[in-house]
């Protein structure tokens, strides 16, 4: 049974941002934030101070979500650019 995927409304905000400057990568984004729905638990992503909050690294972005496991929800609760090797500034302005 897979989970329903809901994005915050700050997380679609930050993810809009970043839309003008990289669309491809907005878009690898979304495609995987759009496979939490058939594994929330990718061995990609990272527990976050507990097993159901997590972190994953999608290209140069890093997304935050929680896991409820009763409701079958992945909730996408922040996303932002990652530095990319060699410059000083991340991609929209957000880092983490």
């Amino acid at each position: 049974m897979s989970y329903q995927v809901n994005w915050e409304i700050q997380a679609l905000d930050q993810a809009a941002g970043f839309l003008r400057d990289d669309s491809v990568g907005v878009a690898a984004l979304w495609d995987t934030v759009s496979q939490l729905a058939d594994e929330p638990r990718p061995p990609e992503s990272f527990p976050y101070g507990s097993p159901d909050l997590r972190r994953l690294r999608a290209g140069r972005y890093r997304v935050f979500y929680a896991i409820d496991e009763e409701r079958r929800v992945v909730q996408i609760d922040h996303d932002a650019a990652c530095r990319s090797p060699g410059t000083s500034n991340p991609v929209g302005g957000n880092v983490l």
